[in-house]
């Protein structure tokens, strides 16, 4: 017969919080369910968690789908310059540009006053008063010495900016023409176009040379919004 403070006749005890279960001794079957998670048979394992899921958020940088979030428009090709996306992602100086219009000017006007001087441009006057003859001349500014400014121009344009993407003024500045949409080069035509609409804008108080200055985004000037371009730093530079 036992008695209650028996120690042969007390129940097993559960271990303790902070102890180990008691090991099965060898060649000893272990008890059911050891080494079990509860709540799972033998073989299986919880389920792996899954975004969206209570308690697990999606990692940093993905959207409500699970899938990394897109980047915002324009920014792989185009880059931001003055406030709105430009080829390249930089615009040209403004120095940079008056310096490369004022090379193509001088450009342009040589051959003008080579043309004009053969079209009777140039006005020889002789002044004999006091004594002593002088020879002066002046070049008189024409409509048509204008209109061979203007078509040297075109051309001038229409290659160099159409089809090179610079002219020679612009190469010493460091700067290019492109196209705003896709960054290359705009063409013979619109070349000449941008030519054509800053000589008619500039013959008007000069108002078509400081037109980019008006565009606070991008810096086109009439000539560029005609021929749909950007200046902006030159790729060598």
């Amino acid at each position: 017969m036992s008695t209650p403070n028996d120690p042969y006749n007390q129940p097993p005890q559960q271990p303790g919080y902070g102890q180990q279960p008691q090991q099965p001794g060898y060649g000893q079957q272990p008890p059911p369910g050891y080494g079990q998670q509860p709540g799972y048979g033998p073989g299986q394992y919880p389920p792996a968690p899954q975004y969206g899921a209570p308690g697990y958020g999606p990692p940093p940088g993905y959207g409500q789908s699970g899938y990394p979030s897109a980047p915002p428009p324009g920014a792989g090709q185009y880059g931001y310059g003055g406030g709105a996306p430009v080829p390249g992602g930089r615009l040209a100086g403004m120095g940079a540009r008056f310096g490369g219009l004022v090379v193509d000017v001088i450009i342009v006007a040589i051959p003008t006053a080579i043309i004009g001087a053969l079209l009777g441009g140039f006005d020889t006057k002789k002044d004999c008063s006091g004594g002593v003859c002088t020879t002066s001349f002046n070049f008189t500014a024409s409509l048509t010495v204008d209109l061979v400014a203007l078509v040297l121009g075109i051309a001038y344009s229409a290659y160099f900016i159409g089809v090179k993407g610079q002219t020679i003024g612009h190469r010493a500045a460091g700067i290019r023409v492109v196209d705003l949409e896709s960054g290359g080069v705009i063409g013979p035509g619109r070349g000449a176009l941008r030519w054509f609409v800053m000589g008619i804008t500039g013959a008007i108080c000069t108002l078509g040379y400081w037109s980019p200055f008006f565009d606070s985004q991008r810096r086109q000037g009439w000539h560029d919004k005609a021929a749909n371009s950007v200046v902006v730093p030159a790729r060598d530079r």
